[in-house]
């Protein structure tokens, strides 16, 4: 059977683990930190500008609570990941759903002051065609699209703050899961480390357990230096079915600098039921992305 998503993981990435298992030292500490700076050189950023985190559903939440997000009105798509909901109603966010574009994963570009803050998800890899606003805060959602970007920079770098996972579906994995969480303003990551970091403090302040662990950095700074073979080898299948003709989504913005990931290959097809059934039998697995009951929204348009 081929998986309809399957970790890529070899000796480099076991070896890893065991190195950080037989160390002693299985909680937060040297390979956390060695991952956050490899992390930050390639955004192009400084370290202080990084955190890593238990996984991208909390790496929201932080970025939320960061934010201020209680009682403020949170603008994302109907068509994204529940998490988003989830992270955005634990922080008491006001939610208002948004439309995606036409013939397009990605939400609908927004005018004016609709809300307070605009969580972005980057779909299937594909770049929004995102433009800051002034008096609009933004959180980037790259947790699908690592690898992928806009005029040369990586994805990440417009929002006030921006997330990342690695869970095991992900570009890359950190033993399953994992996220981080990057801001041009030092200050914003201050704050989040400085919930992170819950244990053995001398003041009052309540804060919550969202490390990432040593084990998990371990293999996602293995993971981290396979991107680019990562990306080439989907970019690779990608254009083996275009080359077929099949009718795939590929979205191409006026900006000829925008460079997406093919995390996700999506197909085109007036009967995806049809065609999951047909190419199960030849042992390939596919989903559909686009079941109403994933949407957000109540009425499920």
């Amino acid at each position: 059977m081929i998986f309809h998503n399957r970790p890529t993981v070899g000796k480099k990435e076991i070896d890893a683990v065991k190195k950080a298992i037989s160390s002693g030292y299985l909680s937060q500490g040297k390979e956390v930190s060695k991952f956050e700076r490899n992390f930050a050189n390639y955004m192009g950023i400084d370290e202080k500008n990084v955190v890593a985190v238990s996984n991208g559903t909390s790496a929201l939440y932080l970025a939320l609570w960061a934010l201020g997000a209680k009682n403020k009105k949170t603008i994302y798509p109907t068509y994204s990941c529940s998490s988003i909901r989830n992270a955005s109603a634990l922080i008491g966010a006001k939610e208002k759903l948004c439309d995606v574009e036409m013939n397009s994963p990605n939400m609908s570009p927004l005018n004016g002051k609709e809300g307070d803050i605009i969580i972005a998800p980057h779909m299937y890899g594909f770049p929004i065609n995102l433009l800051k606003k002034k008096g609009i805060i933004i959180i980037e959602d790259v947790c699908q699209s690592l690898g992928s970007t806009t005029k040369g920079k990586p994805l990440g770098l417009l929002g006030d703050l921006s997330i990342f996972s690695f869970y095991a579906t992900k570009m890359i994995t950190s033993c399953g899961q994992g996220g981080m969480i990057i801001s041009k303003d030092k200050y914003l990551i201050k704050e989040i480390v400085d919930y992170v970091n819950f244990d053995n403090r001398r003041d009052k302040k309540k804060r919550f357990n969202f490390q990432m662990s040593d084990v998990q950095a371990a293999m996602g700074r293995v993971q981290f230096s396979r991107l680019n073979e990562f990306i080439e080898k989907r970019d690779k299948i990608f254009r083996y079915y275009k080359n077929l003709g099949l009718p795939l989504i590929d979205i191409k913005y006026k900006n000829k600098n925008t460079s997406p990931v093919r995390y996700r290959i999506i197909l085109m097809c007036k009967n995806p039921e049809l065609i999951k059934r047909k190419l199960f039998l030849k042992n390939i697995a596919v989903i559909n992305p686009l079941e109403t009951q994933e949407l957000l929204s109540e009425n499920k348009k």
